[in-house]
C-alpha cells in the first residue's frame, strides 16, 4: 500500500466517507497553493471536498509529521512533508476563476442598481441561527438566481415558489418586478414576518407562510407554480423530501426547479445517489449545473456549531468560503405530480454535515 492510500484509509475509516487516493491528492494540492502557507477556510472552498474529509486529512498529515498549523492558522509543510510531495509529484492547485462572473457566467451590471437598493432595504434582516441551520448567500448571488431564472425563462410573468428564505430571494424576485407572484414557505418565525412586513412597505407582489418541509404541501399549493426554488438541507432523506416539495407545486411539464448542492458538505457518492434519485424517481431532466454559483456569507455561529478537536478548524475564514453548485432541473413528458404525504426525517445532520453539535428540530 503507498503512504498516500493508507491515509485515504486512515481518513475513511474516522469520517464514514468514501476516500480515494486522488482526494488525498487533491487535498494535499490545495494545501500547497499558498507560498506561506494555506488557511484551512481556503482549503475547503478550493477542494471542494466535504469538510470532514479535509479535515481529516490536514489531522493525520499532521498527526504524520508532514504538516504543522501555527496560532493564526495557517497550515504549512514540513521539511518530511516537502519531500513527500516532491516523491509523490503532487503540484499547486491551479485555480482560473473569473473574477468578474465570480464563475456564474452571467452578467449582472444590469442588476447593480438593484442591488444596491436591495442591501439597504434588507440592512435589518433577522441573523442567520442554528436552530434550522442557516446561512444566507451574498447579495450578488442572489441576483444571480434572479437572472439565471430569467435568462431561462422561468420568472418573467411566473408564479415561483420559495421554499425557505433566509437568503430574501422573494424580496429580491418581487424588487425585480418580473414575477406574477412570489409565495414563501418558511420554517422561521421571524423570516415569516421580517418578508411580509417588507413586502407590504415596498408594495411587492410576495407573502410569506409559515411551514415545514416536512408536513404536507398545502392543497392550494398544489400544481399551482411555474417554478421553485430552495436551498435544501443535504442530508440524502432531506433532498429528497424537499424536491418532493417543490415538484409538488408545479404546474406540470417545462416547468422548472433550483436549488444549490455543495460539495463541503456532499460527497461524490452522495450526488451520484441525489442524481440517480431525481431521475428515478421523478420525471425530470437536470438542464443545469453552475459550480460555485452560490457564496454564502459567513455566519457567526460557525466556530461554536463545528467540531473543535483540531486547532487549525477554529479558526476565522478570511474569505465566504463556503459555496454551492446551482442546479435546474426542468419536468418532461409524463410529469403527473409526485407523492405529497407528510414525512418525518432526519433534515440537517450525517456525517458529511457541517454542524458537529445538534440542531432543533422543532416546528
Amino acid at each position: 500500500m503507498t503512504r498516500i492510500a493508507g491515509i485515504a484509509e486512515k481518513v475513511e475509516k474516522r469520517t464514514g466517507i468514501r476516500t480515494t487516493e486522488k482526494d488525498i491528492e487533491n487535498i494535499i494540492s490545495c494545501l500547497l497553493k499558498g507560498r506561506e502557507g494555506s488557511h484551512f477556510w481556503e482549503v475547503v472552498y478550493l477542494a471542494q471536498k466535504p469538510f470532514n474529509m479535509v479535515a481529516e486529512t490536514v489531522g493525520v498529515l499532521k498527526e504524520e509529521g508532514l504538516v504543522e498549523n501555527s496560532e493564526n492558522g495557517m497550515i504549512r509543510f514540513t521539511s518530511a512533508g516537502q519531500e513527500f510531495v516532491k516523491n509523490e509529484k503532487i503540484y499547486p492547485k491551479r485555480h482560473y476563476a473569473c473574477p468578474h462572473c465570480e464563475r456564474r457566467g452571467l452578467d449582472l451590471r444590469e442588476f447593480d442598481d438593484l442591488i444596491k437598493r436591495f442591501e439597504n432595504e434588507t440592512e435589518d434582516r433577522p441573523k442567520a441561527i442554528l436552530d434550522y441551520d442557516q446561512g444566507y448567500v451574498t447579495s450578488r448571488t442572489v441576483f444571480g438566481r434572479i437572472a439565471l431564472m430569467a435568462e431561462r425563462g422561468d420568472l418573467e410573468g411566473k408564479r415561483l415558489l420559495v421554499l425557505g428564505d433566509d437568503d430574501l430571494v422573494s424580496l429580491a424576485a418581487g424588487m425585480s418586478g418580473l414575477p406574477e407572484e412570489v409565495v414563501v414557505l418558511e420554517i422561521d418565525d421571524r423570516l415569516v414576518n421580517y418578508i411580509n412586513k417588507k413586502a407590504k412597505e415596498l408594495n411587492l407582489p410576495v407573502k410569506a407562510f409559515k411551514y415545514d418541509f416536512r408536513e404536507s404541501l398545502p392543497e392550494e399549493f398544489v400544481g399551482a407554480f411555474d417554478t421553485f426554488t430552495t436551498d435544501p438541507p443535504e442530508t440524502i432523506e432531506a433532498l429528497e423530501l424537499v424536491m418532493k416539495r417543490g415538484l409538488a407545486s408545479l404546474k406540470g411539464e417545462g416547468c422548472a426547479g433550483y436549488f444549490g448542492l455543495t460539495k463541503a458538505e456532499s460527497s461524490m457518492k452522495k450526488w451520484n445517489e441525489f442524481q440517480r434519485m431525481l431521475l428515478n424517481k421523478f420525471e425530470v431532466a437536470i438542464t443545469d449545473i453552475i459550480e460555485d454559483f452560490n457564496h454564502y456569507v459567513n455566519w457567526d455561529y460557525l466556530l461554536e456549531s463545528i467540531r473543535d478537536d483540531y486547532s487549525f478548524v477554529q479558526v476565522e475564514p478570511r474569505l465566504n468560503w463556503y459555496r454551492s453548485s446551482m442546479y435546474r432541473i426542468e419536468t418532461v413528458s409524463g410529469f403527473a405530480g409526485v407523492d405529497n404525504k407528510p414525512q418525518d426525517c432526519e433534515l440537517y445532520v450525517d456525517n458529511e454535515a457541517l454542524i458537529y453539535k445538534p440542531v432543533s428540530l422543532t416546528k
